[in-house]
């Protein structure tokens, strides 16, 4: 029993020495170097946006591609936490090792909720909180609606606002983000956009936008359907929508 106690003894010590020192080796021979930096997009939402999140992947990669050959035990990640802070478009990322020469990084995005159009021409994603992305030009800008005047370029504020009556819009419909081309703000009416196919203003507010919005959607049905050129559709109203056709003053 005592024999067989030390023999125990002897191989919970000496295996992990062997193992350690095999994994040693084969690190100093170069099998751990990383030959791969694999990033993930955590978010399907994503691939909607495609066109504008593709370039910045593929810049993030050749920000990564300096670590090609370090060894997957001893690299940094810390350097590698530094670099996808820098991101502003990154919400949340993780990094793992997957043996033996892999390092795997996974990003989720911020989700593009509306495209601010620059006096210079260039188009600046906005994000949730109303916060600007890197400018980009058109072939790179997301598919949503587009903010558009000066009032929005200095007021974080202003486009945080507008992120969320964009959001109570719905996604479907007569009238949804889909038929909106674009959104603008005045002290006096609040929000409003700007229909695609029509050209009609929708004046919208900020309060009640959810149900502003189907009231708007069954008056959009109803002017279709008597073939009225509608110019303005007012919905700030409490109870009611107001419509202009093109032919009023």
């Amino acid at each position: 029993m005592k024999k067989l106690i030390l023999k125990l003894s002897i191989a919970f010590v000496v295996l992990p020495s062997v193992i350690a020192g095999s994994m040693f080796w084969l690190d100093a021979k170069g099998f751990f170097n990383i030959e791969k930096v694999e990033i993930v997009m955590a978010d399907p939402e994503a691939q909607a946006q495609s066109n504008f999140y593709k370039p910045l992947v593929e810049k993030l990669s050749l920000q990564m591609a300096p670590f090609k050959g370090q060894s997957l035990w001893s690299v940094r990640l810390s350097s590698v936490v530094t670099i996808l802070n820098s991101q502003n478009w990154i919400s949340v990322h993780s990094i793992s090792r997957s043996w033996p020469g892999t390092l795997q990084v996974t990003v989720k995005p911020y989700e593009v909720k509306l495209v601010y159009l620059a006096k210079n021409g260039k188009f600046i994603p906005i994000i949730e909180d109303g916060s600007f992305l890197e400018s980009v030009d058109s072939t790179q800008s997301p598919d949503v609606t587009l903010l558009d005047g000066a009032v929005f370029a200095d007021r974080k504020e202003l486009r945080s606002k507008a992120v969320k009556v964009i959001q109570e819009i719905p996604a479907e419909g007569s009238f949804s983000k889909k038929t909106i081309s674009e959104m603008r703000f005045d002290n006096k009416d609040g929000f409003s956009v700007m229909m695609m196919k029509t050209g009609v203003q929708v004046k919208i507010g900020e309060e009640q936008v959810a149900l502003k919005s189907a009231r708007v959607a069954q008056v959009v049905d109803y002017l279709e359907s008597r073939e009225f050129d509608a110019r303005v559709i007012d919905a700030n109203l409490s109870k009611k929508v107001l419509v202009r056709l093109r032919k009023d003053p």
